[in-house]
């Protein structure tokens, strides 16, 4: 009963106040959001919700101005905690970062052929700032989707460089180990760089041309003494580092067919996110696999390609559905992965893109770990995309491809 309570008994030499009268307050009109959100553009600031539900019977509670609508008190205590900001403040902010990692892994493979290359330090100096924004902007992982047309090398080395940085933050090294890993990371195909018709090419190479690239690694070790502006302690080590990305701890990798303890860590992190950064990534052969098939692979090779570790690292670091993964939820809704949860595997943050008969709707975030009762049911293969929605899915394909407008 909504209606004012009768006043007490006023004294006879006191008239009872009038009550007042209750003005209904027109509630705001809804936001609209366009069904139609061009697939690379920066993602909305929209509530963080889970499937659709009946609204409450009583009034809301008057809403935290700086907590989004629809979080929970316990979700805006973690925010609190941990200082995280809503995704249309960190998209843009991602993909500036990541635009800025493209131009310098563009930059660096198209002039590390001179005689000498000045001024590298910048490459080290980025890479400190590479892994400040991984620390602080969870969105920066998502943009490793990308590919360039090109030449696959650029966005293959800028992902490398973010994926590796993310597995280095989740296996907690210092700052001066997660520069070294950032720069590494960023040259370790250096060496591909006189054989660029080679990667690029769409045939299966003969035995010649193959041993001709597994020399790749040794050249681009080499490469490291003329690059200007690094100390020669920092080069030595850069050195080793990409000497020994293509090693395995089976002793299965090139070039010098290294094992277990021989190699080190920081090859050993590049060399997991090359192969599934190349895995997850469309190549001039053959169509790009899965996200979550990329990181099933890497499990199989836990303890025989790659160290235990350093495995479970890239588990945290990715999780079991990698930003990019595209899968349908427990209501039938697809989606894809734009943002990993660090104290759940299985449970992301999901971009609904399409309800369970593939037609485009309205997008809105779901936080799977909030909503308990909704979770990851499968994931959805480009091939299927393309046989229920051949528009989207060119689409989604054509967005891939990275323009810098």
């Amino acid at each position: 009963d909504r209606r004012r309570p009768a006043a007490k008994p006023a004294a006879p030499e006191k008239a009872a106040p009038p009550a007042k009268a209750h003005i209904p307050v027109k509630p705001a009109p809804p936001v609209k959001v366009p069904a139609t959100l061009p697939l690379d553009s920066p993602l909305p600031d929209f509530p963080v919700i889970g499937p659709s539900a009946p609204p409450p019977a009583a009034p809301p509670v008057r809403q935290d101005p700086a907590v989004p609508a629809g979080r929970s008190p316990a979700r805006a205590e973690k925010v609190r905690e941990e200082g995280e900001r809503p995704f249309g403040e960190l998209d843009p902010l991602a993909r500036e970062l990541y635009s800025g990692a493209l131009v310098l892994a563009k930059d660096l493979l198209t002039s590390i052929d001179r005689p000498y290359l000045d001024g590298c330090d910048r490459f080290v100096k980025f890479s400190d700032i590479l892994h400040r924004g991984l620390a602080g902007n969870p969105l920066l992982l998502r943009y490793t989707f990308h590919a360039t047309a090109d030449d696959y090398l650029y966005a293959h080395s800028a992902n490398v460089a973010v994926i590796s940085q993310a597995v280095g933050l989740a296996m907690g090294l210092d700052k001066g180990d997660l520069g070294l890993l950032g720069f590494c990371a960023l040259a370790h195909d250096i060496g591909m760089t006189s054989r660029s018709a080679l990667a690029n090419s769409d045939r299966r190479l003969t035995d010649a041309e193959y041993e001709d690239f597994m020399r790749h690694s040794e050249e681009g070790a080499e490469k490291i003494g003329r690059m200007l502006g690094l100390d020669q302690e920092f080069k030595e080590r850069a050195a080793d580092v990409i000497l020994q990305v293509h090693e395995r701890i089976d002793a299965s990798g090139y070039p010098d067919r290294l094992k277990n303890g021989e190699i080190g860590q920081l090859a050993q992190i590049i060399g997991i996110a090359d192969v599934y950064e190349a895995m997850s990534h469309p190549r001039p052969w053959r169509r790009a696999a899965h996200p979550h098939e990329a990181v099933k692979y890497l499990i199989e090779k836990e303890g025989r390609g790659f160290d235990s570790s350093v495995v479970k690292a890239v588990m945290r670091a990715l999780s079991i559905y990698p930003p990019g993964s595209l899968v349908s939820l427990s209501g039938g809704e697809i989606g894809e992965v734009v943002r990993v949860n660090r104290h759940s595997l299985t449970r992301p943050v999901v971009s609904v893109l399409l309800d369970k008969d593939f037609n485009p709707v309205a997008r809105r975030l779901v936080d799977l770990l909030q909503h308990p009762l909704a979770g990851i049911e499968n994931i959805v293969d480009e091939t299927e995309l393309a046989a229920r929605n051949p528009k989207f899915s060119a689409q989604r394909e054509l967005a891939r491809w990275w323009v810098e407008w």
